[in-house]
């Protein structure tokens, strides 16, 4: 059973866990430390804080930042960033602007396409969380144009199909230097996903201070291959299973990626001065 989970979302973005029940998912799983690190918002970091209080769960605060060009997706997990840091809040609701000028895009085109959903329902859907293509899905499969939030994507709203729309995004460098405004980590998330070394090295090159070996897609050769270039270039390993919650689209369970502890242990010995886990 793994002991640490770095890249947990919540209902704070897209994840179905609340901050609370995830603290309370990682304790039933028995972890030493959780990273709660939504898309786009530190909006959950606080609640989480607060539920891992005197629990013996360390609770790392975090983010991960939407960036690249349209061709592929790129994001970049920031650790230990203060949640309350006035640059990276602007840099924050920048993207959050542009998810939603996305949101509308995307309903006007799915109305095109013969499959309208209400706009006000997404958002009702998506609660306190920032709304994406997620809770479009689950409207998809409540208006009956789906059968489940898989055949949404792939029938609409993965990349390439006829109701995806793209967005403003950072540069992964302005991802990088948004994070160590705040105090944090840069950390380049599940670049096993974005395919030769090359690419990853790329960008590992734009201030990149981390990279996440460890994820639920991938496999053992892709986790030696990320280690080793990590190893070449002294970066920071971390890991976790990208948890969405029990009720997303890709319902992968908290603790259910087996970090090693080390990547724990080293993750907090780089901690900034100052911070201390909620105690």
């Amino acid at each position: 059973m793994a002991s640490i989970d770095l890249h947990v979302h919540t209902t704070a973005s897209d994840g179905t866990h609340t901050p609370t029940a995830a603290v309370r998912e990682a304790l039933a799983k028995s972890l030493s430390i959780l990273g709660i690190a939504d898309h786009d918002t530190t909006g959950g970091v606080r609640e989480a804080e607060e539920a891992a209080r005197g629990t013996g769960l360390t609770l790392v605060p975090g983010v991960e930042l939407s960036v690249g060009a349209e061709e592929y997706e790129i994001h970049v997990l920031g650790y230990f960033v203060d949640a309350e840091h006035t640059g990276l809040q602007e840099v924050l609701f920048r993207l959050r602007n542009a998810r939603n000028l996305r949101n509308e895009r995307i309903v006007a085109r799915l109305r095109e396409l013969g499959a309208p959903v209400d706009l006000e329902r997404v958002k009702a859907i998506a609660g306190d969380g920032s709304v994406g293509r997620p809770h479009i899905a689950k409207a998809l499969v409540e208006a009956g144009h789906v059968a489940s939030e898989g055949e949404a994507f792939g029938r609409f709203l993965a990349r390439g199909k006829a109701g995806y729309v793209g967005r403003d995004r950072l540069t992964p460098g302005e991802a990088a230097e948004s994070i160590r405004s705040a105090g944090g980590i840069p950390v380049l998330a599940h670049p096993g996903k974005l395919g030769s070394r090359r690419k990853i090295e790329e960008l590992l090159e734009m201030g990149m201070e981390g990279l996440e070996a460890f994820h639920c897609d991938h496999d053992e050769a892709r986790v030696r291959l990320l280690l080793s270039i990590a190893d070449e270039r002294n970066l920071l390993v971390t890991g976790g299973t990208d948890s969405h919650g029990p009720d997303s689209d890709r319902p992968v369970a908290i603790g259910s990626v087996e970090v090693p502890d080390w990547v724990g242990e080293q993750l907090l010995e780089r901690a900034p001065s100052g911070w201390a886990a909620a105690s």
